[in-house]
């Protein structure tokens, strides 16, 4: 694929972003009702931590944020109940985040209730757009897992 086309893909992904923000973000205030608000950058870092425990710095990279606001998102995470803050074992310096049973609870339903809003807003495509799609964004996945920090 020529730099070009990939420059295109690039401004065509970046293009949807916001409405994917948007559907996730109106989805979780239209259902804050049932549990506490919970923000995209929450949300992001309940998923991040959600199969293995992390330590502020590996939360910050992927976050892609300071420390200190790694730190401030940890501690509101965790005034909730949904996280907990430890010192590692082996290096007492280093503070391992660690996802709760509330924790999970409220990443599970927020997952189905976002699940629930992208599904309503992909209703329209074609089960053969939905094909390319569901191809396109798999790619995209590996991708992400292969760079994403561990």
């Amino acid at each position: 694929m020529s730099r070009s086309q990939r420059v295109s893909a690039a401004r065509a992904l970046l293009s949807v972003m916001p409405l994917v923000n948007r559907t996730m973000g109106r989805a979780m205030r239209v259902n804050a009702s049932a549990v506490t608000p919970l923000l995209p950058q929450q949300y992001r870092l309940l998923g991040a931590i959600s199969h293995r425990s992390r330590t502020l710095g590996e939360i910050a990279r992927i976050q892609g944020v300071t420390p200190a606001t790694a730190t401030t998102l940890v501690t509101t995470l965790e005034s909730r109940g949904w996280v907990t803050r430890e010192h590692d074992l082996e290096d007492r310096r280093r503070v391992v985040v660690s996802l709760t049973e509330e924790g999970a609870t409220i990443l599970a339903h927020s997952q189905q209730i976002a699940e629930a809003a992208m599904a309503d807003v992909l209703e329209p495509l074609t089960p053969e757009q939905l094909s390319r799609l569901l191809d396109g964004l798999s790619v995209i996945d590996g991708l992400g897992r292969s760079s994403a920090p561990r």
